[in-house]
């Protein structure tokens, strides 16, 4: 899709404090990042927060990236994007993903089941209510009957789902926009694109028909040392989860996992994230000088990708200093 010199930005400095958000949007769009995402996890609320991205600029593309589908309703959801798509003049991306059972049941009290049926049926009502204005469904998961009480005047947003393992980045191709990756290495992209071109052609469609975006973890900091061993402590989260587990398996990450949990589990949790290795840390994030950011940019369009998303991340400490340095560094 389009030229190969798209890219994106995540849009979450430091603690993400909202109220920085518009000034922000407004220079990443002078630096020509072509779409503004923000993923909802503990944060600020994205939908919110990418009407606050639109205010604020004039051609940039705002997106979720990701809303956990199962904390609101498909039809909610539904009418959400809408309402930002109309707002922004029709540059509204809908990123939705489903999450882990630890965010949807322990944060939110909601149920966490059959999660590519979940999906499924919540594009299902979602594009309803796009394309017609009208949701008349009933599944297993998702039931609806609703009708829309406005007429959006712009073409509906497209929907862009968030792909761990096979299963769901084979649902993508069949039935999404666009498909968002996340904390893999450029080898990896192959196969995985391999798995989503099975999905649509499954369901007649091209894989050209498709957006391959995925987030690009990086920190362009004269602090290396402190940014992978905060990363570390990033990733150290994700040991607990199933379906990072599967994808880090195929990377060969299972045993430094594995110790991650046992340390956590034996009360040493100061001592876990060491645990991953700086080789496993670079394998899924580039840290240091701008020509690091730039070259990760660059492999991952080699690899397939047509929307490389910078994603900085980096220690709290000097999140503002390493924020802004690497959304100028990977744009150069």
């Amino acid at each position: 899709m389009a030229e190969s010199k798209r890219i994106g930005l995540h849009m979450t400095p430091g603690t993400g404090q909202p109220g920085r958000f518009p000034k922000l949007a407004a220079r990443a769009e002078e630096l020509g990042y072509e779409s503004l995402w923000l993923a909802e996890a503990g944060s600020a609320d994205a939908i919110v927060s990418a009407t606050a991205f639109a205010t604020a600029t004039s051609r940039a593309r705002v997106a979720t990236g990701v809303l956990p589908i199962q904390i609101r309703t498909p039809v909610t959801m539904a009418t959400a994007f809408l309402t930002l798509n109309e707002i922004s003049g029709g540059r509204a991306i809908v990123g939705i993903g489903v999450s882990s059972p630890i965010i949807v049941e322990r944060w939110h009290g909601a149920a966490y089941r059959k999660p590519i049926t979940a999906m499924r049926e919540c594009v299902t009502i979602m594009r309803q209510v796009f394309t017609e204005g009208r949701a008349k469904f009933e599944g297993e998961i998702y039931r609806s009957d609703y009708r829309l009480g406005f007429r959006p005047t712009h073409p509906a947003p497209p929907i862009y789902l968030a792909a761990l393992n096979p299963p769901m980045l084979r649902l993508a191709g069949e039935i999404a926009d666009g498909v968002l990756l996340n904390y893999s290495p450029a080898e990896a992209i192959a196969p995985m694109i391999a798995e989503i071109r099975t999905g649509a052609e499954r369901a007649g469609r091209r894989l050209e028909d498709l957006d391959l975006a995925i987030y690009l973890r990086m920190c362009v900091t004269p602090d290396e040392r402190v940014a992978i061993d905060s990363f570390k402590r990033e990733l150290t989260g994700y040991s607990f989860v199933d379906s990072y587990g599967q994808m880090f398996a195929r990377y060969g990450l299972s045993a430094e996992f594995a110790e991650v949990r046992r340390l956590w589990k034996a009360g040493r949790r100061d001592e876990a994230p060491a645990a991953i290795s700086d080789a496993s840390a670079r394998k899924l994030a580039a840290f240091g000088t701008p020509e690091n950011a730039r070259v990760m940019v660059a492999q991952f369009r080699a690899a397939g990708i047509t929307l490389p998303i910078v994603f900085p991340v980096g220690p709290r400490e000097t999140s503002e200093r390493d924020f802004t340095a690497t959304m100028e560094a990977a744009r150069g």
